[in-house]
């Protein structure tokens, strides 16, 4: 693992705030848009949002604490749980056949599920980046 403490990093803290933005907005968007069961409310939107939340936090702490390496396998492990949530708010709802509209599921569901999915794996990728002279 080489450190670069020159290197400025900057992609996972520009995409820390829409993930947290989004996250948020998945948390609340089910007691807003939609008129479900209580249980299924939190199914598919605090539950998975708080995973999606607290892993790419501490990801991004984790990050900054370790000096902000290249090809590090630890905070790319760290945002794998927020992945597979990040699906289940896209497809969830979906699965659990929840009675909602398609501007219900396109508000609480496949649209803000999709904007994390690509903003989850984008900081993945460069996580995963190695260094030019390795």
């Amino acid at each position: 693992m080489h450190i670069d403490a020159s290197a400025r990093g900057v992609l996972p803290s520009w995409l820390l705030a829409p993930i947290l933005a989004v996250s948020s907005w998945v948390a609340i968007a089910p007691y807003i848009l939609t008129d479900v069961g209580d249980l299924d409310r939190a199914a598919i939107g605090p539950i998975p949002a708080a995973v999606v939340f607290v892993c790419a936090l501490a990801d991004w702490w984790w990050w900054i604490h370790r000096g902000k390496p290249w090809h590090d396998w630890t905070v790319i492990v760290m945002l794998l749980p927020a992945i597979g949530a990040a699906v289940w708010i896209t497809v969830g709802a979906t699965l659990l056949e929840l009675p909602l509209t398609r501007p219900e599921l396109l508000g609480t569901s496949i649209g803000p599920g999709i904007a994390l999915i690509g903003l989850l794996t984008t900081t993945i990728s460069f996580h995963g980046r190695h260094h030019p002279d390795e």
